[in-house]
């Protein structure tokens, strides 16, 4: 029997497939789709609304404020035999306006209950689909959050008689924003840009996103007050909003920070490059929005498509176009008057903070709205502000990115000209050698293949050797470094990628070169290290980075012999081969990941035989304990791929202990390291907490898998000790609060297995208290949400175990949709256990919260 819910990934895939054919071509394509009847009605009516969206002004590009009387124009086609008609509690008294996806009147209160004065917005057929009255639903439960003397409150929603959504507003008689400046000083519009910066903030710290903010839904009141409008309207009316990827109708106001992809309603000239290019919209792509508006604010003019004469020039400049520092547009450019006055006061600060809220890349922005607002406040009292002019290194990396087949087709002389570039991402003498490595090479290469006299070839070796010197400053010594500046993983590849070019050519002259292999191989390795990164490469870049680590290794087979004793040479390959093990572990290969440990452990175990140095030892002491800890983790963990052998686990991490006891029960090592620690960075002492903490935590884990909760709870409030000696000496570093937070809520499953409820609510909560807060300060970061899912189990259970019921069940609902979440990624007879399993405990705690409440008199 065909189901009667639409399939919404499946829909989605067919509108992004159908919307761009021809209409006469639509018709077979649906068809042969053999959709259900439910479904291919929904297709249909997202087809019907683009099509709409391409034929007449869309409802939300049309100004808020002019649908609300703000330039007291007549609309053009007033739906006049509308007036008295009864919506909900409200009638109809005039058309205000109208668009492509609906219409807006005023609206007066008929039910007698107060006297009020209302906008209403009431969609067009084909957007009065089941899953659309459902997010309405959800819309005005989200949005009853908002209480802000700068947002216009949404008043009610509902569908008409004839079943056609609608939105009650509050009316607001003003102007446009744009407009309203235009008679005003500097001061006076950054404090009322102020007024909407608090107004989006408030919404962001409820996890609602506007998304369409222009100045037509920023009115200023004939009281010189901003009401910020259509709070929520874009993301109810989206086709795709509300679907997640399970296809089921979602999108409550927990996931209203980050969205799917797909067609969306937005205006263009204000819209953020992402959603542009239809991917997920978060707290930035306000930002973004504000900075389109407080530049237009100050300047008149927008900061690009200022010529655009189409939506789809306007996107492309959005996409491609670098704003103009607002100091150095030309009274051309910019005719308000107004502006031409305080120019100067635009330049630096005021220029610093429009171009970073403008950055193209989302996490280039401001990371917060307050932030933004801090800034502003900053200039307005004459303070220091954060915002910086783009670095160097940045415009570089824009510069490659841009030209990048240029930059990687060259001849050894033109890869020489890009690492020239490339100087600017260091300083002094650094810089100097790092633009003479392409050129170097350049230059020796032509010494060879000129069949010059031995005197040239004489001094193309020595600059070959000095190519060499140089290189391996680069690779092992300011490598680092350039991860350190903005976008600095992306500037590292395009460098690395470029040294590889260059050093290839001069390899196959000189193959059994032995330095010149070890910089190559060491070179591969750390761009593997970048392309098979979670954090900054996906998925689709997996092969790349199998191949690159794989040519990384053979070269660093052919010299291992004769160079295990180069120490940087020896940890650079470490580094490798756990690269490449955990690779192999994220492709399910995990047996595979534990023969390229063994090679690793045995390796590290050479290099230790060898007569080094104490700092040298102590490098490659602390990475063969990460080495076998990797092997625990590969062979025994509950949140990774691993064999499910947890004897053998436990064998690995008495290894792991016994290497880092070598390395932190030595002072004399334990100086050489304190000695190599960057200023700033963490001391030896913490480093040592925090691998001793990692070893504890993991043994803790499985422990758990034994049934050990007695070693389980010894072993983790072990590791928490250390986290908080850690927290101690350095309170401020993110790594340590976020790994005391993990072990207190791996405290807390053994002490509610323990029956030691009290000490484990205790624990849970600080575990819980802290993904939360790290959700606020990090609304965009899918990481947290997915944490506070995984913590909402064991907080859920301490409360209900002490008798906390009420305050368990939201937690407990919380739970069961992480749950059910994992499920459907991985469903399997586990998964399907414990969501019966708290789905059992949510029932038990909902009924004594029953019985524990008064019966009705």
């Amino acid at each position: 029997m065909p189901s009667s819910t639409p399939r919404w990934p499946e829909i989605k895939a067919l509108f992004n497939a159908i919307a761009e054919q021809p209409p006469g071509d639509r018709e077979a394509l649906i068809a042969a789709a053999a959709l259900d009847a439910s479904s291919q009605a929904e297709l249909r009516s997202l087809l019907a609304h683009h099509d709409a969206l391409d034929a007449a002004p869309s409802f939300l590009r049309d100004a808020a404020g002019q649908a609300m009387g703000a330039t007291g124009g007549a609309p053009d086609q007033a739906p006049a035999q509308r007036i008295g008609e009864r919506l909900g509690d409200w009638e109809i008294v005039r058309p205000l306006g109208a668009g492509g996806m609906g219409e807006v009147f005023e609206a007066r209160r008929a039910d007698g209950a107060f006297e009020g004065r209302a906008a209403v917005k009431l969609l067009k057929r084909g957007m009065d689909s089941a899953a659309v009255l459902q997010r309405f639903a959800q819309e005005r439960q989200a949005l009853a959050r908002l209480n802000h003397p700068n947002i216009a409150r949404l008043l009610d929603a509902g569908a008409s008689a004839a079943g056609l959504p609608y939105f009650v507003l509050e009316f607001v008689d003003g102007r446009p924003i744009d407009e309203a400046v235009r008679t005003l000083d500097l001061d006076a519009r950054l404090n009322l840009f102020l007024q909407l910066a608090d107004a989006v903030a408030h919404a962001h710290r409820n996890l609602l996103v506007h998304r369409d903010l222009k100045p037509g839904n920023v009115l200023v009141d004939t009281e010189g007050q901003v009401k910020l409008l259509d709070f929520g309207i874009a993301k109810a009316i989206d086709p795709f909003d509300g679907a997640g990827a399970d296809g089921r109708a979602g999108g409550g106001a927990a996931d209203q920070h980050a969205t799917v992809g797909g067609v969306r309603p937005f205006t263009p000239h204000y819209a953020s490059p992402e959603q542009v290019r239809g991917e997920p919209v978060s707290t930035s792509t306000d930002i973004y929005s504000l900075g389109v508006l407080l530049y237009q604010m100050l300047t008149g003019v927008r900061p690009t498509g200022r010529h655009a004469t189409t939506p789809a020039e306007a996107a492309r400049s959005v996409l491609e176009d670098e704003p103009t520092r607002p100091s150095q547009l030309s009274p051309n450019d910019a005719p308000d008057l107004q502006w031409l006055t305080p120019r100067k006061r635009l330049e630096g600060d005021l220029d610093n903070i429009l171009l970073k809220a403008l950055e193209k890349a989302p996490e280039r922005r401001y990371a917060s709205v307050d932030a933004l607002a801090a800034d502003v406040r900053n200039v307005l009292a004459g303070r220091p502000v954060s915002a910086r002019p783009a670095s160097a290194a940045y415009v570089l990396g824009k510069f490659v990115r841009r030209n990048r087949w240029a930059v990687l087709a060259g001849t050894l002389g033109g890869v020489g000209l890009a690492s020239g570039l490339a100087a600017a991402l260091l300083q002094g003498r650094e810089a100097a050698a790092l633009g003479v490595v392409g050129l170097a090479g350049g230059l020796g290469l032509a010494l060879y293949q000129g069949r010059q006299a031995a005197l040239a070839r004489d001094d193309a070796q020595r600059q070959l050797a000095g190519v060499k010197d140089i290189t391996t400053e680069l690779v092992f010594r300011f490598g680092d470094a350039i991860q350190l500046i903005p976008g600095g993983a992306r500037a590292q590849e395009a460098m690395l990628k470029q040294t590889v070019a260059s050093l290839d050519v001069t390899l196959t002259l000189a193959p059994d070169d032995a330095e010149l292999t070890v910089l190559v191989a060491s070179a591969l390795g750390r761009l593997a290290q970048i392309q098979g990164s979670t954090t900054f490469a996906g998925p689709e870049r997996a092969a790349e980075a199998q191949a690159t680590v794989s040519r990384a290794l053979l070269l660093a087979a052919r010299v291992w012999p004769r160079k295990l004793g180069d120490v940087r040479f020896a940890a650079q390959h470490l580094i490798t081969l756990l690269t490449q093990a955990n690779m192999l572990r994220n492709a399910k290969r995990v047996e595979d990941g534990l023969v390229v440990l063994a090679t690793a452990a045995e390796r590290s175990a050479q290099t230790l035989a060898e007569r080094l140095g104490h700092a040298d030892r102590a490098t490659v002491l602390e990475l063969r304990g990460n080495v076998l800890t990797n092997q625990a983790h590969f062979n025994e963990h509950s949140g990774r791929p691993s064999l499910g052998r947890p004897a053998q686990a436990l064998l690995h991490y008495a290894e792991a202990e016994a290497a880092f006891e070598a390395l932190y029960g030595n002072p004399a090592l334990m100086a050489a390291l304190n000695a190599a620690t960057d200023p700033g960075s963490p001391a030896a002492e913490e480093w040592a907490n925090h691998n001793r903490a990692n070893i504890c935590i993991g043994r803790a884990l499985v422990h758990q898998k034994l049934a050990d909760f007695t070693a389980m709870k010894r072993d983790a409030l072990d590791a928490i000790a250390m986290r908080h000696d850690n927290l101690h000496r350095n309170p401020t570093s993110a790594i340590w609060r976020q790994s005391l937070m993990f072990d207190s809520n791996y405290l807390a499953v053994a002490l509610l297995q323990l029956g030691e409820h009290e000490a484990a609510l205790a624990a849970s909560q600080q575990a819980w208290d802290r993904v939360a807060a790290l959700r606020n300060e990090e609304p965009q970061q899918a990481l947290w949400r997915t944490t506070q899912g995984n913590f909402a189990r064991q907080h859920a259970r301490a409360l209900a175990a002490n008798g906390q019921h009420v305050a368990a069940l939201p937690v407990f609902e919380l739970a069961l949709q992480r749950a059910a979440e994992v499920l459907h990624d991985d469903d399997t007879e586990r998964a399907r256990q414990d969501l019966a399993a708290l789905q059992s405990e949510h029932a038990a705690s909902a009924s004594l919260n029953s019985q524990a409440q008064p019966s009705p008199p």
